[in-house]
């Protein structure tokens, strides 16, 4: 779960009080956290356990926007979500800092407890039938994502997403900022084919790889995590990502069982949504699009001395395992 840490903004412990009625009995940070200032509390009445989440601009239009994401999937699909059991600002916004804006630390969540590990540490060194199988059903997880996104939520066009109360969804496509991001997903809408299903915008994860999951010994996924930096892309750019992150970043992999584990992922895919069958000619692009991008954003993230700690977090991380 993470290394003890009994310092708990008081903000917090009174969020606790008043949505709850009762008092926070001890707090752990995760050891691998998202953008938000994440916190596992128990309680001492019901619920036993939450999540708090504090912040988490998205890096796409310096929004927080997690909480309307994960209501919005929640209420209109069966994907594993945690339930958002409350929401809201901080009347007093002073615990942030001079260099950070009030806006996005100033507002809280808190998520429902679910159980499972995150199968990032060991991803790579498990057995091949618990990797095909996370693997299999991170491809249905996207699928059925995308699906819904065209046949329940339909976009017009790619972007960000901002909260907006003139939208039933909480929800709203805008252009990214800052200025300085470059806009890859225009580039991608560009060279695919028009009106096919890969150039269908459609609602994405923005951070979908098997630390964001939360999984049990066998492989079965409880929960999809950290929806924080979800946008509108169009399909076949979010499937190549994922290939990315669930697959070719492995290099330790041997290739057979690579090329194995991406024709899964894409069966599985398109067990619930259309993928062209000339995708792969298109994928090496995606792919390479989606590594220019992130390098921009990662600069973006470390532009602030919070997102340098989380930085600084991550590697920590990587280097302990």
């Amino acid at each position: 779960m993470g290394a003890a840490d009994e310092r708990l903004p008081e903000p917090v412990r009174r969020v606790v009080s008043q949505v709850f009625g009762t008092t926070v009995r001890s707090c752990r940070r995760p050891a691998v956290g998202s953008v938000a200032e994440t916190y596992l509390l128990e309680l001492e009445g019901e619920p036993e356990q939450v999540v708090c989440k504090i912040g988490g601009a998205s890096v796409w239009t310096g929004a927080v926007i997690e909480p309307a994401v994960c209501r919005l999937v929640g209420n209109r699909t069966s994907l594993a979500v945690p339930d958002v059991l409350a929401s809201g600002r901080f009347v007093d916004a002073s615990r942030t800092t001079a260099t950070e804006t009030a806006a996005p630390l100033s507002r809280w969540a808190l998520y429902e407890y679910v159980d499972g590990e995150s199968p990032d540490p060991w991803y790579s060194q498990c057995s091949r039938t618990v990797r095909r199988r996370l693997v299999s059903d991170a491809g249905s997880i996207l699928g059925r994502l995308h699906d819904w996104s065209t046949t329940e939520f339909a976009f017009d066009r790619t972007g960000g997403l901002e909260r907006t109360p003139n939208h039933p969804t909480g929800l709203c496509v805008c252009d990214p900022t800052p200025p300085s991001v470059v806009d890859t997903l225009a580039a991608v809408s560009r060279v695919l084919p028009r009106r096919s299903p890969a150039s269908q915008a459609v609602l994405c994860h923005g951070d979908f790889h098997p630390g964001n999951l939360l999984v049990t010994s066998s492989g079965r996924i409880t929960a999809v995590l950290d929806w924080g930096n979800a946008h509108v892309a169009p399909a076949e750019y979010a499937v190549a990502r994922a290939e990315v992150r669930f697959i070719d970043r492995f290099r330790s992999l041997p290739s057979p069982e690579r090329a194995r584990l991406r024709e899964v992922f894409r069966a599985r895919y398109r067990n619930h949504a259309s993928l062209e069958s000339d995708y792969p000619a298109r994928a090496p692009l995606y792919k390479s699009l989606w590594l220019a991008q992130s390098a921009i954003n990662l600069a973006s993230v470390a532009r602030s001395s919070r997102g340098r700690t989380q930085i600084r977090r991550q590697l920590r991380t990587i280097v302990d395992r």
